[in-house]
């Protein structure tokens, strides 16, 4: 979550969103709403939250219908549905996908770093927000 944290902070101010969709198709991970406000409060989450839904099969929540219409764009080299927790989804101001990221994809959480601004998830957000 800290690292999403920082995606948002980083680039907010400039219409770029991190939304976090949770769910409970992974395996028996559990958990509930309330749950998931108390881990993301203690981690200083301030994207927006969403309750807890399939994001996958045939009760997919409509986002996830919605981006799952769309082909891979890359650089996510697995199915579009996602398989784990974590997995994430560039979407432009335009509702064009243009790029999807694994669960293990990490831009970092030290946005000062050099490793930060040269990482190509944060260079494609940049790109996005410069189109």
């Amino acid at each position: 979550m800290a690292g999403l944290q920082v995606l948002e902070a980083t680039f907010g101010d400039r219409g770029f969103h991190v939304l976090g969709f949770y769910s409970n198709d992974f395996g028996k991970q559990g958990g509930s709403d309330a749950q998931i406000r108390e881990v993301t409060k203690r981690y200083g989450v301030t994207y927006p939250q969403f309750a807890i839904a399939p994001v996958k099969g045939p009760s997919a929540r409509p986002v996830f219908e919605w981006l799952l219409s769309h082909d891979n764009p890359g650089p996510k080299t697995s199915p579009m549905e996602p398989s784990w927790n974590f997995e994430k989804w560039l979407v432009s101001r335009t509702g064009e996908v243009i790029a999807a990221y694994g669960t293990r994809d990490y831009a970092g959480d030290d946005r000062d770093a050099p490793a930060f601004r040269d990482n190509p998830m944060v260079q494609a957000i940049e790109a996005a927000l410069a189109g």
